[in-house]
């Protein structure tokens, strides 16, 4: 079915948002993205767009009568992905989730228990009416938040208290979990589900950087594939074919984070839409399909193989493990302070073994201390392939040798990146 011409209603308006506009514009699409905040970036590539919060389901739909919209997508907000469903619902477009899925994988703890249901382990945890049963360090954290945010390390008992309350504040529910601090491997899994199929689309072990000692460490890269790949595919793989089976999940994308510890995998955050990461891209260059073009295809035709980027064969194109290559997603974080110069970012964005950078800041920018800790000190992503992870090490040490962040007194603002933890 062609979606040439059609209307596309977004919902959420941040930078990752806009690139999905951007490529729902290239298939031909009118974009309508709604956002409360005027000066949204998405909103400043969209064809049309619209002032209204789109957490209100009542505004969107008015607005998506009057508009005539032929579909709806939800950008990468997890706020976002319950009223999606609704407006669908009461639009009667397609939608990749239901009451049930979205509910288990937008909510911490009913992912958890959703989890469990079918063999998949989740991270130990405490109960908060009994705070002198746990045992430090462990961390707390809204169990409907995202990107880092109230998520605090607790290593003693004045610790806590404070801790909950902060975390309740994030909390759209007020609803709060108490996990242990896990000192092992980190995994980031991602599932494609096309037409009742569902593919590992990538497997990644992911490695974190600590900026300070109560924020929880920081992504600061992704390395693909992961060390534990055959592992996962034979053990843990099937439990997740069944729960998407039984859930009912036809079509979607869906991430999952999850540590490796002792021979065991313990999950601890969903992700029910694209990953805010940006792995798309590198499924796109690895894989050659872009599953923002499908998701796109499937708010309007209700069906995810999208013949211009699956070649109408997806399994074939799909392939966790890369072709036998090597990929990384490589984060680089700023400290707190002023940005008066960028050097070395040129170099970067030309490098052959690059594909693509985001890069979120510019000179005069400032990061602040209450960005510390969450993914609002990211200031370049770039989405790499190379042939193996020894050939990753060395393009590394070419971008620390080139790029230069500085504040007004000449101090360097780059914090420890992917290759001081590889």
């Amino acid at each position: 079915m062609n979606t040439k011409g059609k209307k596309l209603l977004i919902l959420g308006a941040n930078p990752e948002t806009a690139n999905i506009v951007k490529v729902a514009q290239e298939m031909g699409v009118t974009t309508i993205v709604t956002d409360y905040d005027p000066q949204a970036p998405a909103k400043k590539v969209s064809n049309i767009s619209y002032n209204i919060d789109a957490m209100d389901v009542d505004a969107l739909y008015d607005m998506a009568i009057r508009e005539k919209v032929d579909g709806v997508l939800v950008g990468v907000a997890d706020p976002l992905i319950a009223p999606y469903q609704k407006l669908c619902a009461r639009l009667g477009v397609p939608c990749y989730g239901n009451e049930e899925t979205v509910k288990a994988f937008t909510n911490k703890r009913h992912f958890k228990e959703t989890c469990k249901k079918f063999g998949i382990e989740g991270i130990p945890e405490y109960s908060i009416d009994d705070k002198d049963a746990v045992k430090f360090p462990v961390i707390v954290k809204p169990a409907d938040s995202n990107s880092g945010k109230g998520i605090t390390l607790c290593r003693n008992r004045e610790e806590l208290d404070s801790a909950i309350e902060r975390a309740q504040k994030e909390s759209r529910t007020h609803t709060v979990l108490i996990e242990r601090y896990m000192k092992c491997d980190d995994l980031s899994i991602y599932y494609t589900i096309v037409d009742g199929q569902v593919y590992l689309s990538s497997l990644s072990d992911r490695y974190t950087l600590r900026t300070n000692t109560s924020a929880p460490p920081i992504c600061v890269g992704d390395v693909f594939v992961s060390k534990y790949y055959d592992e996962f595919v034979r053990n843990e793989h099937p439990k997740y074919v069944k729960m998407f089976n039984e859930l009912g999940l036809k079509n979607g994308v869906l991430y999952v984070s999850a540590f490796c510890e002792d021979g065991h995998f313990y999950v601890y955050d969903p992700g029910f839409r694209l990953q805010g990461g940006g792995f798309h891209l590198i499924l796109k260059y690895m894989n050659g399909f872009d599953q923002r073009k499908m998701l796109v295809n499937f708010a309007l035709t209700g069906s995810m193989d999208y013949a211009e980027t699956t070649g109408g064969n997806f399994d074939e194109k799909n392939d966790a493990n890369m072709h036998g290559k090597s990929a990384a997603v490589v984060w680089f974080l700023l400290k707190n302070g002023k940005i008066a110069d960028i050097k070395g970012l040129d170099f970067v964005k030309n490098h052959p073994s690059v594909d693509f950078v985001i890069d979120r800041f510019n000179i005069g920018d400032e990061i602040t201390p209450n960005m510390l800790g969450t993914e609002r000190q990211v200031f370049l992503r770039i989405f790499m392939h190379c042939d193996s992870k020894t050939q990753l090490a060395t393009i590394l040490k070419d971008f620390q040798s080139h790029l230069t962040v500085t504040d007004e007194k000449g101090e360097s603002l780059i914090l420890p990146s992917l290759l001081n933890v590889l």
